[in-house]
């Protein structure tokens, strides 16, 4: 968390794994994962808005399994938020996204769901 430069707490309004388009070389994967976060409050630095979507890839997917787990409990009260650190990625001329696979930080409450 010292090195994040955003940190939120969050629930996941919805959670998607599909095809990116991205024109990449043979045989590497297209597939991404896509979050959409509902802002609950900021925790370090400044986030505009009270949502914000986060894209991952394939490899690492990050905490995908914790990520599904809060988008099934989203709604239930109490419990249903996490910390999250949005790293921030430019892409030119003001444009930027969330990336999943750049996150340092996250903090998830404990479920006991089985066995891994």
């Amino acid at each position: 968390m010292a090195k994040a430069k955003i940190v939120v707490e969050a629930r996941v309004k919805s959670l998607s794994i599909g095809e990116s388009a991205l024109l990449v070389t043979e045989g590497a994967p297209t597939r991404m994962i896509r979050v959409d976060l509902e802002i609950k409050r900021v925790i370090k630095g400044k986030c505009p808005g009270k949502e914000a979507i986060v894209y991952g890839t394939v490899y690492p997917p990050g905490p995908l399994k914790e990520l599904t787990m809060m988008a099934l409990l989203v709604g239930f009260g109490g419990d249903d938020t996490f910390e999250w650190e949005l790293a921030r990625q430019e892409i030119g001329d003001g444009a930027a996204f969330f990336s999943m696979s750049r996150c340092s930080y996250y903090k998830f409450p404990v479920y006991n769901v089985g066995p891994d």
